[in-house]
């Protein structure tokens, strides 16, 4: 009885109440059966009482199970419900970008950044999204048409309101000095999170933008000469 209000509130959103309350009706009913219908008469009263206290035992122990068990996934279940009710795009216009590197960024304002930097900003990310930063370089002025590179997530504790995403590489090659990129930070939903978290190391990128993925930012930046960014080494990624 407790196993199954327990597997039923983790696997869906019921009130938070409703597998105590299963519990106590189930187990209740059950423990009046046994003291109406088990009579002294047929069954010695030793073992009729051993029963239903055992019956009665076990339900309050159920409904107990079943309540606490509730609590600690409260904030998730209420993340999960908040994810649903809103839009991608409500969700990401609540996610903000407070630093590039060493640079504040602007509404247009182009930045020059080294070839390592980490990004950082504020904002809830509900439980199942992933954020994620990615680059492409910028041929003519434009944003690039050749894919999505150097993806990385960022990190957020649990039911923090500030994400950051580590040490991230910009342009590879010698010559990537003075070129200009583009940063983007996207907003991505559970089946895409997944796929792009089981990349392998080595993977170069993608050639869209993650399926159902929301902008959140994108940055025009100018890359500076410091050149020496172990994290393409670690990676393996062309930027």
């Amino acid at each position: 009885m407790a196993v199954v209000a327990l597997v039923a509130d983790h696997y869906t959103d019921l009130p938070e109440w409703l597998g105590s309350a299963c519990a106590l009706v189930i187990g209740g009913t059950v423990t009046f059966a046994a003291w109406r219908w088990l009579r002294p008469g047929t069954h010695p009263t030793l073992q009729r009482n051993l029963l239903v206290g055992l019956l009665a035992l076990v339900t309050v122990a159920g409904s107990v199970l079943a309540w606490s068990d509730a609590g600690p996934r409260a904030d998730g279940r209420k993340d999960r419900a908040d994810a649903k009710n809103v839009s991608a795009r409500e969700i990401a216009q609540g996610i903000t970008v407070t630093r590039i590197g060493d640079n504040v960024p602007g509404a247009d304002a182009e930045l020059t950044v080294d070839a390592c930097l980490e990004m950082s900003g504020t904002g809830r990310v509900p439980e199942g999204w992933g954020l994620w930063l990615a680059n492409n370089r910028d041929p003519a002025g434009t944003p690039g048409v050749g894919g999505f590179w150097s993806l990385q997530r960022a990190r957020q504790t649990d039911g923090g309101t500030t994400w950051h995403i580590d040490t991230f590489g910009v342009g590879e090659e010698a010559g990537d000095t003075g070129n200009e990129f583009w940063l983007y930070v996207f907003l991505v939903p559970a089946p895409s999170d997944a796929v792009l978290s089981s990349l392998l190391a080595d993977a170069p990128g993608v050639q869209t933008r993650p399926a159902g993925s929301e902008p959140v930012a994108q940055y025009r930046v100018k890359r500076d000469a410091v050149l020496n960014c172990p994290w393409f080494e670690r990676n393996k990624k062309r930027s």
